[in-house]
Parts: C-alpha cells; structure tokens; sequence
C-alpha cells in the first residue's frame, strides 16, 4: 500500500474535535497541513494531485460542491454525529467521498481513509445503513465499520483507537498538566461537559486518577512533541497528594 504522504487538511467548527483529529493523524501519512473553521481559513493548498479535506458537520451543512469546485482532484470525507444524518446524505449528493459518524474510531478512520486513497470508492459508516443512507446504485461503496474489539493490553499496547477525537484531545490538555476549569476555558466548552470526556477516557484506559492517564499517554508515547513531561508529572503527583491529603483532613474532622 502506499504509504507517501497525502496533503490533508481540516474544516470544523468544533476546536475541541478538530484538534483531536490533528492530534490522531499527526503520526499517519494524513499528517493535516492546515485546520480551520471556512475554507478560507486554509493556505497553501497544492492545485496538483490529491488532496483530502476532512470536514465536520457543525451549525451548517459542510461546503462539499464549493471544496469540488474550487479543487476539482480533491477527496472529501465529510464526519458527523447521529443528530446530522441528513446532512450526511446530502455530503453525498454533493460530492463527498466518505461519510462517517465522528464516534468512529481512530483505527477505522484511518481505514477509511486508505480505502478513499486507494479505490474509486464511496465509503459509509456501516452504521448509517439503518438510517437509509446510501450512495447511487451505480456507485462502488465499501463499508468503514466501528472496531468494537475491547482492548487488551497484552495484544494492543495502543489502546488509542478506542478513544474519540475530543478524549484525546482533552487527554493531551491532562498530560500538559491542565485542570478540567483550564480545558474547558482552552476548548470553550462547559466544565461538565470535560468532566464527563475525562471519565470516559479514565474508564477506557484503565487508569484511576489524572497522574495514571498522564503515564499512560506518555508510556504509549501519543504525545512525543510535549515539552517538559517531566515537570507536568511531577506537578500532577504533587496535585494529587495534595487532594488526597485535602480528603483526609476533611473526613477525620468531620462531626
């Protein structure tokens, strides 16, 4: 398969899932060259050979004729949720390539995005089938379907492909040393909304506390660019005996 890089760019109006698509394919050859909310938002976006646009269902229906139009060669993947189906048929109506739940896990995202590089293929979350939507008869489809496996530590050490978009992004924000207040202030997003993302990512890694998912990640090395880990960890111990000791005191004076 080939495996040379494929300029890649992102439009979305989430910033917390555009930074964990950023952060999923850093390490891929969909390395993205460029994220942004508009299509205007992006530069250098080569006019010569394949480009792929991975584009997010926000507030409005994605741009795909605009994308096809101003960028005949390229490939559009267009990632939703449950809530933008139609939306979703209309991306293939427009011209999309791939339509994809954002719930999709890293490793059939990736999958999926080699099956649109690789083949003349339309490409459909298997999931969307129940809500009717489906290409032209004529068309080729191939099917991304959600890798529902569960993880096992002793056959697959990176346990990252079971992890969303946003968790990863809010699980780099941890390993910097970030409190759920400074992660919903950087995503704009509301504390609660963290807190739950946070449980969900402590529950899939396994880990108990902010120290434990901080390790992990970096024993799984997702984030190898931070800088300073050391110091992040240190800070996060120090945080956590401190909570700890906080709990004590309060139970052993309590009535």
């Amino acid at each position: 398969m080939d495996s040379s890089p494929v300029p890649t760019f992102i439009l979305q109006s989430d910033g917390l899932f555009r930074e964990g698509l950023r952060l999923i394919l850093s390490k891929t050859r969909y390395r993205p060259q460029g994220c942004g909310i508009e299509l205007d938002d992006l530069t250098a976006i080569p006019g010569d050979g394949p480009v792929l646009f991975l584009v997010g269902i926000g507030r409005k229906q994605p741009i795909c004729r605009r994308i096809r139009t101003q960028y005949p060669g390229s490939l559009i993947v267009v990632v939703g949720d449950e809530s933008h189906h139609r939306y979703l048929a209309s991306a293939l109506d427009d011209g999309a390539n791939a339509v994809l739940f954002g719930s999709i896990t890293p490793n059939a995202l990736v999958g999926a995005l080699d099956a649109v590089m690789n083949g003349e293929l339309i490409v459909i979350d298997a999931r969307l089938w129940s809500l009717g939507i489906q290409p032209k008869a004529e068309e080729r489809v191939t099917l991304a379907v959600e890798d529902a496996t569960p993880w096992d530590a002793e056959t697959e050490p990176h346990a990252i492909k079971h992890l969303s978009a946003r968790e990863i992004a809010i699980l780099e924000r941890i390993v910097r040393g970030d409190s759920n207040k400074h992660v919903a202030r950087f995503f704009r997003i509301a504390e609660p909304t963290v807190k739950a993302h946070v449980k969900a990512i402590f529950r899939k890694i396994g880990a108990s506390n902010r120290t434990q998912a901080a390790i992990w990640a970096l024993n799984h090395k997702l984030f190898d660019g931070l800088n300073g880990n050391s110091h992040t960890i240190s800070e996060l111990l120090e945080d956590d005996e401190s909570r700890e000791a906080g709990l004590q005191n309060r139970t052993s004076s309590a009535p």
